[in-house]
C-alpha cells in the first residue's frame, strides 16, 4: 500500500519504528475504507500528515477516535484550531436537557480536547505547562457543567435550595490531588470533595433539607462523569479524601469540615488539602470568598516553621515502599523510587513547613511552589531548577503511557510496541536511551528526596553516652541517676547540670506534653546535653536552654526543627551560652528560632534596605487586613530583625557602630509603618487635615522628631524611644476634609496617641518599644502635640540649657517632610543663635554632676559604663559643651546628632585637637562595644575597676581641662 499513499505518508511510515508501522499502515487502510481520500487532503498542510501518523503510532486511543469523528477533525486542521490550546466550548452541555444526551456531549468534548492537547504535544507547540493546564481545564469545566445539569434536575423535582435568607445554597466542589494543583494526567482520576456552606431547605413541593439536597446533587454529578456509555466515561470520581473516607457522608457543610480538620485531620491529610481547591461555583461568590483563607489554610500551614512534618514524611515514604516492594513497582513513574510522588513529596513538605510565614507558598500548583521555594531559601536555585527538569520529564512520560489506551497506568511497559511508542512520543532514538535518562532522573529525585525527608539521619548522637542519655530517659532517671552519668562523662557543674535537668524533666509542663513532643523531646536530649560537655559552663547554658524547651514543647513542631537541623541546634546552644538576652527573646518568642534556620538571614548583608523589604514581603502577605493584625506583623518583623542583629553582634560579625545603625534602621521603619496604618485608619474616619495660609489650601502634616538615643543613631537594645510630635497647621480652615469632620489639633493628638498605643501594647510578639514623650516642650505639662511655631517660640523664650543639649541630638525620623524640614531650620537656628554660652560651662557641668549622683552604681569593685566618673555619659556631656559653645562660630559642627560625628566635626574645624579627637572616638567605641556585650547576656552595664583605668583617665583629664573639676568642690 505505501506506493498508493501521499509522498508525505510514505516518508512518514518510512521514519517509522519497524515495530509500529504495521499497526499505522492497518490504521491508514481503515481510514481509507471510512474517509476515502481524506489523507490526500492533507497533504498540502506542511507537516499534518506526519504528525498525524506520529499521533496514530503513539496513541491506540487516538487512531480509535480519529477513525470515529474524522469529520470533526478534519475540519478543526482546516480552520486551524489546533494552532492554540484548546479551550472547552461547553454552551452545547448548557442548553441539554435530557440526561444521555448530556453525558454523550461531554464524553465527545472530552474525547476531542484530550486528541487536541495530544496533537499539541507531538508537533511541539506545546510544553508540560500547556497540557497540565489545558487537561485541567477541561476538567474543571465539565465538572462545573455537570454540577448545573445534576442542579437544574433537582430544582425541577424539589425546587431551589435556600438558606433562612433566601439566599440559593450551593454545591461547593473542591477538586484535589493532580486536579487540585491544575497538573491533571492524561487519564486521570479526578479527586473531588463534595462541601455545602450550612443550613438550608428546598423550596419545592417535595422540600429536601441541605444535607440530603447536595448529597443527592453530589452523586449525579459522579455519575454523570464516571458511568460507561457506548462513548465511554468522562473521569473516574475518587471522593474518598473526604472526612471519615469511604465511612463518611458523600457531603458534608463547612462546620462539619471544620470540626473534622480540627479535631480528626491526620498528618498525612494536610499534604492531600494543601492541593485543594475551588471548581464550582465562582472564586468571588460569596458562599466560598474565605473558604480557603478561614477554613482550609490554617489547618494545612502552621504559624511557623513546621519541621514536624518531616516526621510524617518519612512514615508515609515507610508505607509506600512497603507497597511498591510488595506489589513489586520498582518501575512505577509515579510511586516507585525517584518518581513523581517523591518530587510532590520534597516540594509540599517544604510548602508544609515554610507556608505558615510566607504566603506565596500557599499554592496547591508545584511548579509555582518550586519557583517560590527557590525565591525564598527553601530550595537552592540548582535543586529547584533540577526537580523541576525531571518533574516535567517524567509527567511527559507518564502521560505518553496513559495516551496510549487511555488508560490510568504508570508501570512502565514491558511491551516492545508500547516501549517504542514512548520512545517515539518523547522524542528518543530507542527505549534504551530513553530508559537510561529516566533511570538517571530518577536517582537524582532519591538522592533529593533522602537529603530533604532524611535529613537529620546519621548526624548527631550516636555514641555510648548518647544511648546512656536516652537509657536515662526511658528510665526516667533521678538527679542522682543523672549526676552519675554526667561525673563519670567529664562534664563540669555535673550536680547542677543533674538537678537542673531532673527538676525539668519532671516538670509539671514536661510531664503534660503529649505523646508527639515527648518522643521529639527524648530524640533531642541527647544531641542537645552532648553538645554542652566541653563547655565551660554548661549548667547556665542549660538553664537558658531549658527554658526556651518548656515554652516550644507546647508547640513541639520547633523541637522537630532542631531534631531536624542539627546545624540550628549548634547555633541555639551557642547563642544560649554566650547571651542570656538572646535565650531569653528565643524563650519569650518561640517564632524566633524561624530566623536561626532561614538560610536567606543567615547570608543577607544586613541593611536598611534590606530590613524594608523584608517588612514589606511580611505585609503583603497580609493583604487588606486590619490595623491590628498589621502592627502584630510589624511586631513580628521586629522582634526577629532585633534577633538577627544582635545574633550578628555577639558573633563579632557586626561592629557596634554598625549594630546601632541597624536598630535605629529597625526602629525608623517601624515608626514609619505605624504611624502610616495610624494615618489610614482617622483618614478613613475623618479624612485629611488641610489650613488655609495667604488664601492657600494646603495639607497639614505630623513631624515624629526622635531625641536621645534614636536621635543620635545610637540605639541599644531595649532603648526606649524619646519622641517629639509637630504638626504644621496655621492660619485658618484647621481641620479635617472628611463628613466626620475634626479640628486638626485634635486629629494629631488623636494620631500620636494612636501610633504611641501601637508602639506600647502588648501584642503575641509582645510590644515593640518604650515611648517616653517627656522631652516635649514644658515636658508633661505642654501638650503632646505641638505646632512647629509654638516650638520655636518655647525654644526661644523658655528652652533650658539641658533642652540645648538634648537637643543637639534630635532630628526627624518619621512623618511630614515639610515638618522635618521646619524642624531643622528651628534646631538650626536654636543651637547657632540662642545657646547661653555665658554660663554653659557651669550648665553642663552641673547638671552632668547631678546626674552621676543620682545615677552612678560604681563601687570599689565594679565601673559603671554609663554613669561612672570618666564613662560614656562624661564623654557624651563633654562633646554636647563643646558643640554647644563653637556652634556660633563653627555650624558645621551640629549638623550630625551622633557623638562619633560630632566629635570628627569639632576635629575638623579646630575645636578639639585631632588627637583628643581621636582618643575620645577609640574610648567611646571601646566603651559601647562593652556595654553592648554586657545588655547581650543581660548583665548590669558594670564592669571591673582594672578594666579600662587609662580609659577613665584620659576622659578625666579631658574633662578637667575643659570643664573643671570632675568631682564638686
Amino acid at each position: 500500500m505505501t506506493d498508493e499513499l501521499p509522498a508525505g505518508a510514505s516518508r512518514a511510515l518510512q521514519d517509522m519504528p519497524a515495530t509500529l508501522a504495521p499497526a499505522v499502515r492497518l490504521w491508514l487502510e481503515r481510514l481509507d475504507e471510512r474517509q476515502a481520500g481524506a489523507l490526500a487532503a492533507l497533504e498540502a498542510t506542511s507537516g499534518v500528515v506526519a504528525n498525524l501518523l506520529r499521533l496514530v503510532a503513539v496513541s491506540e486511543f487516538a487512531g480509535q477516535w480519529l477513525l470515529r469523528d474524522w469529520p470533526w477533525f478534519a475540519g478543526a486542521l482546516a480552520e486551524q484550531r489546533f494552532a492554540s490550546p484548546p479551550v472547552p466550548e461547553s454552551g452545547e452541555l448548557a442548553a441539554a436537557d435530557d440526561e444521555a444526551g448530556f453525558k454523550s456531549l461531554l464524553r465527545r468534548l472530552r474525547h476531542r480536547s484530550l486528541l487536541h492537547v495530544l496533537w499539541r504535544e507531538l508537533d511541539g507547540s506545546a510544553g508540560l505547562a500547556e497540557t497540565l493546564s489545558s487537561l485541567s481545564l477541561l476538567a474543571d469545566r465539565l465538572i462545573a457543567a455537570s454540577v448545573e445539569f445534576a442542579r437544574r434536575q433537582l430544582v425541577e423535582a424539589h425546587g431551589e435550595l435556600l438558606d433562612a435568607r433566601g439566599r440559593p445554597v450551593p454545591l461547593v466542589v473542591l477538586a484535589m490531588g493532580k486536579l487540585g494543583g491544575r497538573e491533571l494526567n492524561f487519564s486521570s482520576d479526578v479527586d473531588l470533595v463534595f462541601l455545602y456552606p450550612g443550613d438550608g431547605e428546598s423550596d419545592g413541593r417535595r422540600p429536601l433539607v441541605a444535607q440530603e439536597y447536595c448529597g443527592r446533587q453530589a452523586r449525579r454529578v459522579v455519575g454523570l462523569l464516571e458511568e460507561s456509555t457506548a462513548e465511554g466515561f468522562a473521569y473516574r470520581v475518587d471522593t474518598r479524601l473526604r472526612p471519615f473516607g469511604d465511612s463518611g457522608p458523600p457531603v458534608v457543610s463547612y462546620a462539619a469540615l471544620e470540626s473534622y480538620l480540627l479535631n480528626h485531620g491526620r498528618g498525612w491529610e494536610r499534604y492531600a488539602w494543601l492541593k485543594s481547591r475551588i471548581v464550582t461555583p465562582a472564586q468571588d461568590d460569596p458562599a466560598v470568598r474565605h473558604l480557603g483563607s478561614e477554613l482550609i489554610e490554617p489547618f494545612v500551614y502552621r504559624r511557623y516553621l513546621d519541621y514536624g512534618v518531616f516526621e510524617s514524611l518519612r512514615e508515609m515514604k515507610s508505607l509506600i515502599a512497603a507497597e511498591v516492594e510488595r506489589r513489586e513497582m520498582a518501575q512505577n513513574l509515579k510511586l516507585g523510587p525517584g518518581g513523581i510522588r517523591e518530587i510532590e513529596f520534597i516540594v509540599q513538605s517544604l510548602q508544609l513547613v515554610r507556608g505558615g510565614s510566607v504566603r506565596g507558598l500557599r499554592t496547591a500548583e508545584l511548579a509555582v511552589a518550586l519557583r517560590q521555594l527557590a525565591a525564598s531559601g527553601g530550595l537552592s536555585p540548582g535543586a529547584a531548577a533540577s526537580l523541576r527538569e525531571s518533574y516535567a520529564f517524567l509527567r511527559r512520560l507518564e502521560n505518553f503511557l496513559q495516551a496510549i489506551r487511555d488508560q490510568q497506568v504508570h508501570e512502565l511497559p514491558d511491551s516492545a510496541d508500547d516501549r517504542a511508542r514512548l520512545a517515539l512520543a518523547m522524542g528518543y532514538s530507542d527505549w534504551e536511551a530513553l530508559f537510561a535518562d529516566t533511570e538517571r532522573r530518577r536517582a537524582a529525585v532519591s538522592e533529593q528526596f533522602a537529603a530533604v525527608a532524611f535529613r537529620a539521619d546519621g548526624e548527631g548522637a550516636s555514641t555510648e553516652l548518647a544511648a546512656a542519655i536516652a537509657a536515662r530517659c526511658e528510665q526516667e532517671a533521678g538527679a542522682d541517676g543523672w549526676s552519675t552519668l554526667f561525673a563519670e562523662s567529664g562534664y563540669a557543674d555535673a550536680e547542677s547540670l543533674a538537678q537542673q535537668l531532673a527538676e525539668f524533666l519532671q516538670s509539671r509542663t514536661t510531664r503534660q506534653a503529649d505523646s508527639t513532643a515527648t518522643m521529639r523531646l527524648r530524640r533531642l536530649l541527647p544531641a542537645m546535653l552532648i553538645d554542652l560537655k566541653d563547655r565551660p559552663h554548661p549548667a547556665e547554658t542549660l538553664k537558658r536552654l531549658l527554658t526556651i524547651l518548656g515554652q516550644i514543647l507546647r508547640r513541639s513542631a520547633y523541637v522537630a526543627l532542631l531534631n531536624e537541623n542539627p546545624a540550628v541546634l549548634g547555633r541555639l546552644v551557642d547563642l544560649c551560652e554566650k547571651s542570656g538576652y538572646l535565650a531569653d527573646e528565643i524563650a519569650r518568642f518561640p517564632l524566633l528560632l524561624d530566623e536561626m534556620f532561614d538560610p536567606r538571614q543567615q547570608a543577607a548583608e544586613l541593611s536598611a534596605a534590606v530590613l524594608r523589604d523584608d517588612l514589606a514581603e511580611r505585609l503583603a502577605q497580609l493583604g487588606d487586613s486590619d490595623s491590628e493584625r498589621r502592627v502584630e506583623v510589624l511586631g513580628q518583623f521586629q522582634r526577629a530583625a532585633m534577633f538577627r542583629i544582635a545574633a550578628a553582634d555577639f558573633a563579632g560579625e557586626m561592629p557596634v557602630m554598625k549594630v546601632s545603625d541597624r536598630l535605629t534602621d529597625v526602629a525608623e521603619i517601624v515608626l514609619g509603618e505605624a504611624l502610616d496604618i495610624a494615618w489610614r485608619d482617622l483618614a478613613a474616619r475623618h479624612g485629611e487635615p488641610r489650613f488655609t495660609e495667604d488664601g492657600e489650601d494646603r495639607p497639614a502634616g505630623l513631624g515624629v522628631i526622635a531625641y536621645g538615643k534614636l536621635g543620635g543613631i545610637e540605639l541599644s537594645y531595649g532603648s526606649d524611644l524619646d519622641l517629639v510630635f509637630l504638626h504644621n497647621s496655621r492660619g485658618s480652615g484647621q481641620h479635617t476634609n472628611g463628613t466626620r469632620e475634626l479640628d486638626n489639633g485634635m486629629f494629631f493628638v488623636r494620631l500620636a496617641r494612636r501610633l504611641t498605643h501601637f508602639l506600647t501594647a502588648q501584642t503575641p510578639s509582645g510590644l515593640l518599644y518604650e515611648v517616653d514623650t517627656r522631652l516635649r516642650p514644658s515636658g508633661r505639662a505642654g501638650l503632646l502635640v505641638t505646632s512647629v511655631d509654638a516650638f520655636e517660640r518655647y525654644q526661644r523664650e523658655n528652652a533650658w540649657t539641658w533642652e540645648h543639649q538634648a537637643l543637639l541630638r534630635a532630628r526627624p525620623v518619621a512623618g511630614d517632610a515639610e515638618v522635618a524640614r521646619e524642624f531643622e531650620r528651628v534646631r538650626a537656628a536654636t543651637l547657632i543663635g540662642l545657646v547661653n554660652r555665658d554660663t554653659l560651662r557651669d550648665d553642663v557641668r552641673d547638671m552632668r554632676l547631678k546626674m552621676r549622683t543620682q545615677l552612678d552604681t560604681s563601687d570599689a569593685a565594679n565601673f559603671d559604663l554609663k554613669q561612672g566618673e570618666g564613662g560614656i555619659g562624661d564623654i557624651e556631656f563633654l562633646v554636647q559643651y563643646l558643640v554647644l559653645q563653637n556652634a556660633a562660630t563653627h555650624p558645621a559642627v551640629i549638623h550630625y546628632p551622633d557623638n562619633i560625628r560630632q566629635l570628627g566635626t569639632l576635629g575638623a574645624a579646630g575645636c578639639l585637637p585631632r588627637r583628643d579627637v581621636a582618643d575620645l572616638q577609640e574610648i567611646y567605641r571601646a566603651f559601647r562595644l562593652r556595654l553592648h556585650q554586657l545588655l547581650l547576656d543581660e548583665r548590669p552595664p558594670l564592669t571591673p575597676v582594672t578594666e579600662f583605668h587609662a580609659e577613665r583617665a584620659r576622659v578625666r583629664d579631658l574633662w578637667e581641662a575643659l570643664l573643671g573639676p570632675a568631682r564638686p568642690r
